[in-house]
């Protein structure tokens, strides 16, 4: 492999990251890409622990625990949309497989005709119950464990840094499916009025 490649992700990047050739003024670049190379090399590590291991997509599992976790189990379309950071129209052809395949359902709202809520179904629950200890176990090993816990702190820090500056208020970070005693009865969710944001 050629001396100017990545080797973390198999020369996928042709970009040298040694600060020896890089000018000082190109420091914020290479942070950057660093930032980029490592999400990239965590996300593909962990989705493919989670195909392996529980048979669900990543991208399926951030809309199961998203929904799960939204106010009585339900979130819009648009709610999703933020939340998995994915655009409307990949969220809803993203939902419109998993509703295929059972494991979300979509929900009108009674006060508001243009509202659509999706909602786990039983099936999507039982998926993500099994898939939470993978996932843990996963980014636990492909990331937390690398880090110290006070790297972990900095970057967290720093990251928040950069969100603050763009006026971007991050998602609560849901660690798992809420308390079944907390959930409504599955039509519930249809009744309740429309939500601003």
């Amino acid at each position: 492999m050629p001396a100017d490649r990545c080797t973390g992700k198999k020369g996928r990047y042709a970009v040298d990251m040694s600060s020896a050739k890089a000018p000082k003024e190109d420091s914020g670049l290479r942070a950057w890409l660093t930032l980029v190379q490592t999400q990239s090399l965590v996300v593909d590590a962990v989705s493919a622990d989670l195909e392996r291991e529980a048979g669900l997509p990543l991208p399926w599992f951030e809309v199961l625990l998203q929904v799960t976790n939204g106010p009585d189990g339900l979130l819009t379309m648009q709610e999703l949309a933020h939340s998995v950071l994915l655009s409307k129209s990949g969220v809803t052809r993203l939902v419109d497989r998993m509703v295929e395949a059972g494991m979300i359902e979509r929900k009108a709202c009674a006060t508001d005709r243009r509202v659509v809520y999706a909602s786990a179904t039983t099936a999507g629950r039982a998926a993500l119950r099994k898939a939470i200890p993978v996932h843990a176990e996963s980014l636990n090993r492909h990331f937390s464990t690398v880090l110290t816990a006070a790297e972990q702190k900095m970057l967290s820090t720093s990251l928040r840094k950069i969100l603050d500056a763009g006026g971007f208020a991050p998602t609560p970070c849901p660690t798992g499916l809420p308390e079944e005693s907390r959930r409504l009865p599955a039509d519930a969710g249809a009744a309740r009025p429309a939500r601003t944001s």
